[in-house]
């Protein structure tokens, strides 16, 4: 199956400059207004060819630009091409990949407002493209009219008015195909006799018919002499009588039939997506066809509860591998299995428009160490949803933060977390904060680390985030040794140890209690936060917020306190929880 592959489009609405790659499947993630539903239009604008007015240009004085990678190319594709389409486009497929270019210099829709253009992949540099003779020809051939399901004002447009490229047009030309084949002459011999009686020359022609023409050509004789007139209506074909085909929607209990766009949003959502789904299950063989159908779908999870978002997803996985691209935007999670999470597009809106974040596919590949299972930890259900709509990651380290973090951002900073687009993410300890940060880096995300300070002398250790003779380190570890004897804890050499009623991270906490200890600890948070990890000066959370232990019952009642009475009375080091949020949306 050929696709396209990607796309490098310039000055189309809020794409200034943006890059993206698609797959079969291929989710756009991200907040409102980022731009996701301009690269649905964008493949559109690419596939139709058609011209653009002022409001698809993101600046009037530039062209518009689109330049789209085609693989998978081979014979099969290229068999519904005509033979000189063939001959013009063969010499510059390169390994079944071919480059097509949209060009439009200014706005304006007329016939020769848009020049296509095509390219050897290899030849991409030398910005010289080539323009046969049919080439759009060659394009809509290759990719026939694309399913466009904007928004859900066009639920209507998709499922209750006939058109080759909709949803009801596609399931009508499958059932018109199967229906001609088993009963083509019973329903031409029906439409003959209609025929008969309608036609101009029907042997049965109505008198009615016939005494319409009498009275109009007694009229017609005062004005032009010697003309004469007859009302034909034509037999309609077996293709006309299916483009009249339309929805009905019956509910239980009623005998009414209520015509689609009667019913309301969340209805019409599950009945377009329904039709999606069976048109999923019968489009079999499509990919015999040599054709790739283009889907593309604005937020097709919209007023479906969960289960029949999961239903919807398994269906445009199924059409994905039957001769359809699949390209949606999406706000929910449910729409993107963990298999998709690689190929996911994040996108976001800067100064400069639309742009999309390096793919995590992409993202592990460069990184050489296997981050496997940072990856599928960032990229959960939960995380993800925290993720993909926010601008900015903080990775903390467990249940405490998740817990008590976002009560205590609003009630500190007047706003959510969320209003910051600031995402909340829970790495199930420290070890895996360091790498979950260089993923999130690479995928152009910014993103900060919250670790207890133990991280410092162990994780960050082992990572070479620090080294363990780095100065400020020794001599903390030499305090850790000279208060040994008064608090009666374990060591494993110099490094604190579970044992004796003591949790190694609760030794440096009592490390850092000690007023000598001050100076070197903040030489290893300004280190940590070099590495964009922020370590508490106390050991932990829970002494800056006067917790004493950590278990759900503390966090519950410390999280009420919060509701109830100021922060001041809550929070024991209120400036420095302060800063570390001012750190975190910095």
């Amino acid at each position: 199956m050929h696709k396209i592959k990607e796309l490098h489009i310039k000055n189309y609405k809020s794409c200034q400059e943006t890059k993206i790659t698609l797959e079969n499947y291929t989710p756009l993630v991200g907040y409102n207004n980022a731009g996701k539903s301009n690269i649905l239009k964008c493949v559109d604008t690419l596939v139709r060819g058609k011209g653009q007015n002022e409001s698809s240009f993101f600046d009037n004085t530039k062209p518009i630009e689109i330049i789209a990678l085609l693989e998978g190319l081979d014979n099969t594709s290229l068999q519904h091409l005509s033979q000189q389409q063939i001959t013009s486009l063969e010499p510059h497929i390169e390994e079944g990949s071919l480059y097509v270019r949209f060009f439009q210099e200014k706005p304006g829709t007329g016939k020769n407002s848009v020049v296509m253009g095509i390219q050897k992949p290899s030849e991409l540099q030398l910005d010289v493209w080539i323009n046969p003779n049919g080439l759009p020809q060659a394009i809509t051939t290759l990719f026939p009219e694309p399913t466009f399901i904007n928004s859900m004002e066009d639920s209507a447009e998709d499922v209750s008015k006939f058109k080759a490229s909709n949803t009801i047009g596609k399931l009508i030309a499958h059932l018109q195909t199967e229906i001609i084949n088993s009963k083509a002459i019973e329903i031409n011999n029906a439409l003959e006799v209609v025929g008969k009686k309608l036609s101009l020359n029907g042997s049965e022609r109505l008198d009615e018919l016939a005494n319409f023409d009498a009275s109009i050509n007694d009229k017609i004789t005062d004005f032009f002499p010697g003309l004469s007139l007859n009302i034909d209506i034509p037999t309609p074909s077996i293709a006309d009588l299916f483009k009249q085909g339309t929805i009905k929607v019956s509910e239980v209990g009623t005998v009414r039939q209520s015509d689609f766009i009667d019913m309301g949003h969340g209805s019409q959502r599950a009945i377009q997506m329904t039709l999606i789904r069976h048109l999923a299950e019968i489009t079999k063989d499509v990919t015999k066809q040599g054709k790739t159908n283009i889907l593309l779908i604005d937020e097709p999870e919209l007023f479906l509860h969960p289960q029949a978002v999961e239903l919807l997803r398994s269906s445009l996985k199924t059409l994905s591998n039957r001769g359809y691209q699949i390209i949606f935007s999406t706000h929910s999670p449910y729409m993107i299995e963990q298999s998709d999470i690689p190929i996911t597009n994040i996108v976001r809106k800067h100064s400069n428009g639309t742009v999309v974040t390096t793919r995590l596919k992409e993202a592990l590949s460069q990184i050489l160490i296997d981050n496997d299972s940072q990856a599928r930890l960032l990229f959960d259900t939960y995380n993800l949803g925290q993720i993909l709509f926010s601008d900015k990651v903080l990775i903390a380290e467990g249940a405490t933060e998740k817990t008590v973090l976002p009560t205590l951002f609003h009630k500190v900073m007047g706003k959510t977390l969320g209003e910051h687009k600031l995402a909340l993410v829970i790495a199930d300890g420290t070890g895996n904060i360091p790498k979950m940060i260089e993923i999130l880096d690479r995928m152009g995300i910014v993103t900060k680390g919250l670790a207890d300070l133990d991280f410092a002398f162990t994780s960050a250790v082992d990572q070479s985030l620090i080294q363990i003779t780095d100065s400020s380190v020794d001599e903390c570890l030499t305090i850790v040794q000279k208060i040994q004897s008064t608090h009666n804890f374990h060591l494993n050499g110099r490094l604190p140890c579970k044992g004796n009623g003591f949790k190694a991270s609760q030794i440096y906490e009592l490390m850092a209690a000690e007023s000598d200890a001050t100076v070197h600890l903040d030489k290893i948070r300004e280190d940590m936060k070099n590495h964009s990890i922020w370590v508490w000066s106390k050991g932990a959370i829970e002494p800056h917020l006067c917790l004493e232990t950590k278990n759900n019952g503390e966090w519950l009642r410390f999280r009420q306190r919060l509701a109830t009475e100021s922060v001041e009375n809550c929070v024991d080091d209120l400036d420095e929880i302060r800063d570390f949020f001012n750190w975190c949306i910095s």
